[in-house]
């Protein structure tokens, strides 16, 4: 049986934190997880953009800059956000995200942190997205971060693929452990 659990809520309420967490849970357990997860990174205590981690290496690269931090033909720049992005970067991540669908299938737990307005558009992690989407079909756990106002975009590509969907808020960590281990074993 697949299940997507969504975790959604305003930026800095917790949902990449909560994420480590049921990585750092699944890992114990002896589950294979995969997927990104993308962290703030910060110079002498600057926000200056993000950085994603791949899940099943530990490696960590740019995701997102400052646009007046950085300049050249990798990075571009998506309305009138404060940050640019690393075309590189998201290449990366959608081929991580293709590899980890691949977990799915053994039962494992994929991770998609975060789905955001680039993502909504077809662009950033779509690909990738699209990828751990249709491979719940398979079975397997998949959870999804998001702003508040993107679960119901999120939701949307889940239906029809995730047998079970979750929406909660980040925070009670024992609680969506529950719901995933119970998938996985």
């Amino acid at each position: 049986m697949s299940v997507a659990v969504i975790l959604h809520g305003p930026i800095g309420c917790g949902k990449t934190m909560t994420c480590h967490g049921l990585v750092d849970k699944a890992q114990e357990a002896g589950f294979p997880v995969g997927g990104v997860i993308t962290n703030r990174h910060f110079v002498e205590g600057k926000l200056m953009g993000y950085d994603c981690v791949d899940l099943s290496t530990g490696e960590s690269f740019p995701i997102a800059r400052l646009s007046d931090e950085v300049e050249g033909a990798d990075w571009f720049v998506y309305r009138n956000l404060k940050f640019s992005f690393s075309h590189s970067g998201f290449d990366r991540a959608n081929n991580i995200l293709t590899a980890a669908s691949e977990y799915l299938k053994k039962p494992g737990l994929v991770f998609v942190d975060e789905f955001g307005r680039l993502e909504r558009k077809g662009l950033g992690l779509f690909s990738g997205v699209m990828k751990v989407t249709d491979a719940l079909r398979e079975g397997g756990v998949a959870v999804f971060s998001c702003r508040t106002d993107l679960a119901e975009n999120v939701t949307k590509l889940l239906r029809g693929k995730a047998m079970m969907i979750y929406r909660r808020e980040p925070g009670n960590l024992d609680s969506l452990w529950n719901i995933v281990v119970k998938r996985l074993v």
